[in-house]
């Protein structure tokens, strides 16, 4: 058994210095008093392992079909696109999984990001921003709200996301207002909604709305 003549106390296990006082121990490493679990990956892991090497197989036989039939073009770029696409949102979203109404928000911006990118890159249809972005604010909104219900969050902590994705459901108003877009009714209910979330939190949550506010921008 190790001892430590700083601390006088006796060690059980292989440590090579005293946990107290740092200092060197004397004497002969003994059997650690506990157990060693072994580590077990949890069945979400297990899927996610899973998931991808389906994707994987999927991309390899995409590969293999595009090489045998180079004449249709190398579509197969735009499926190794879109799978890294998919997986760099699945990864934040993981990362990021502890704060759901934070993890909504990034999805929102990521996948917004991604879609004006591939709308941009395959010959600009504005799909991105008639349907993409408005549904994508839409979705974020209600979902915070309802996650914030059923998972009896504190007001304080869903309000910031709230309001942010409010501000980027007031995005698509922009895109009206310049005429970028041709088909209006998804703009413009995300625009609706945004401001009725902002009209409900400064009616019946006004002062933490404003402390929220003034916390966040040191006011």
């Amino acid at each position: 058994m190790y001892e430590c003549k700083q601390c006088h106390i006796q060690i059980k296990g292989s440590l090579k210095s005293c946990p107290l006082c740092q200092s060197e121990l004397t004497g002969s490493p003994e059997k650690s008093p506990f157990p060693i679990i072994k580590a077990e990956y949890p069945l979400s892991q297990k899927m996610l392992r899973i998931c991808l090497f389906i994707t994987l197989v999927a991309i390899a036989i995409c590969v293999g079909i595009n090489l045998s039939r180079p004449q249709d073009g190398w579509w197969v770029l735009f499926v190794l696109a879109g799978s890294g696409c998919f997986w760099f949102s699945v990864l934040v979203a993981l990362k990021k999984w502890h704060n759901i109404p934070k993890n909504i928000l990034w999805q929102v911006i990521i996948l917004s990001t991604l879609a004006v990118f591939w709308d941009w890159k395959t010959g600009y249809k504005s799909w991105s921003l008639e349907y993409v972005l408005p549904f994508l604010c839409i979705g974020a909104i209600i979902s915070t709200c309802v996650l914030a219900y059923f998972l009896k969050l504190h007001t304080s902590e869903y309000i910031l996301y709230l309001i942010l994705d409010a501000i980027l459901g007031l995005i698509p108003l922009i895109f009206l207002l310049k005429h970028k877009v041709s088909i209006l009714y998804p703009s413009a209910i995300s625009v609706s909604i945004s401001i009725i979330v902002f009209g409900g939190l400064f009616i019946f949550r006004r002062d933490l709305f404003f402390s929220e506010i003034q916390r966040r921008t040191h006011l």
